[in-house]
């Protein structure tokens, strides 16, 4: 892929367009661990407990972490933008409030206020690594999740705010890991997908989208990721995608992996109590059902796309066009019929990525985690999850339907 030319952006946002994007400038760094052998640590869903970050690595023997979202984002201020909803499910499933406490807080005779005038420790720890209290023992990548603050990012965004060992990645930040044999090339996409929403900024500037204490992915979001893929596209190196939204369950963004050739993908957003592990032939009946699931994901977009088209054609500028054009070249992004002749007059080759592109959705980090053990090029994964607990069965009754014989 060769890098895309971008006009430069205009100072002056025209009435209800989105925010404009700046003139795109690539965030990269490559950090080297052990060439040999390293272990990383990938998690999901860590809702502000940052300090069992430490504890994680240390058992899992990992010299770096990947986090896929739901991170805890959100600092003392954030309490008064959070929406009341929101706020109800940030309590309902924080790890650092007692149950007792969370039984009060969600009391129906309690209103929202209750919670919102609560420290912000019930629900992020967050303040305390970014004041030092809470210091990162090992690198930690992640992108953000569905419940953040969009102002916290933005401070990342713009310097305002930085923490040792912690990195961001984003549409336009991307790591290498020089690692086992490797060189390990992080692209993320943060927030959720919500197809109505993907050309809403909402209190985001440029190409991030969110407020009211959530996130979600935009189309412009989505472009700039592209660009960036093909600003530092390096045949050597692997590449991983990590996002907060399903790639199993999306076509968008399975579009998008395809888009960005990636070799490995790990995401969440599904609150499973196991971990799934599979390439898209292990779960599809065949190569259409493949390109089904793609096209499901292109009508869903083009009927948000055709019901804006009209308004944002007319307030875009120049430097978000080329953006846009990238966004919707992932939407487009599907595989040919294997049966069907192309203009060369040769048959279509099934899609590299069907079979050779590999997928984890993780559980909750209170439920599991997931390594990714590269030794010597080779990069091995190991999956460990809670599960259910079924031992209630061996107590339970058996029922009348059950034990009794059918007659003859």
């Amino acid at each position: 892929m060769q890098p895309a030319s971008r006009p430069a952006s205009t100072s002056t946002r025209p009435t209800g367009s989105p925010h404009p994007a700046p003139p795109h400038q690539v965030n990269t760094q490559t950090k080297v661990f052990d060439t040999m052998h390293g272990r990383l640590l990938c998690i999901a869903d860590i809702r502000g407990r940052l300090f069992a970050l430490n504890d994680l690595a240390r058992e899992a023997n990992a010299c770096a972490i990947i986090h896929t979202g739901d991170f805890g984002f959100f600092e003392a201020s954030s309490l008064k933008r959070i929406n009341d909803r929101t706020l109800r499910h940030l309590t309902m499933y924080s790890p650092l409030i007692p149950s007792a406490q969370r039984t009060h807080l969600l009391a129906t005779e309690n209103p929202p206020s209750a919670i919102r005038n609560t420290a912000i420790s019930l629900l992020s720890e967050f303040p305390l690594l970014l004041s030092g209290q809470i210091k990162l023992h090992v690198p930690v990548y992640t992108v953000w999740g569905a419940c953040e603050d969009v102002s916290v990012l933005e401070k990342f965004r713009a310097g305002t705010y930085s923490v040792d060992n912690l990195h961001v990645i984003d549409e336009a930040t991307t790591r290498v890991l020089d690692v086992g044999g490797i060189k390990l090339r992080l692209l993320g996409l943060g927030g959720a997908l919500v197809p109505h929403k993907m050309f809403d900024n909402g209190d985001g500037e440029a190409t991030i989208a969110g407020g009211q204490g959530m996130m979600w992915s935009a189309a412009l979001q989505i472009g700039e990721l592209v660009d960036t893929v093909q600003r530092v596209f390096d045949q050597t190196e692997t590449r991983l995608l990590v996002t907060h939204a399903s790639l199993g369950r999306d076509g968008i963004m399975a579009q998008l992996a395809l888009m960005l050739e990636v070799d490995l993908t790990i995401s969440a957003g599904l609150h499973f109590r196991y971990a799934s592990s599979y390439n898209e032939f292990s779960v599809q009946g065949d190569y259409e059902g493949f390109r089904r699931k793609l096209l499901a994901g292109k009508e869903g977009f083009d009927k948000v796309w055709e019901s804006v088209k009209t308004q944002v054609d007319a307030v875009i500028d120049g430097n978000q066009r080329v953006l846009l054009d990238m966004a919707l070249a992932v939407v487009k992004r599907i595989p040919p019929l294997l049966n069907i002749p192309g203009l060369n007059g040769h048959l279509p080759g099934e899609e590299s990525a069907w079979k050779n592109c590999w997928n984890w959705n993780l559980c909750d980090a209170a439920y599991g985690s997931f390594v990714l053990d590269v030794r010597d090029g080779r990069v091995s994964a190991e999956l460990k999850s809670q599960g259910f607990n079924y031992a209630y069965r061996k107590t339970a009754t058996p029922s009348a339907t059950a034990s009794t014989p059918h007659s003859t």
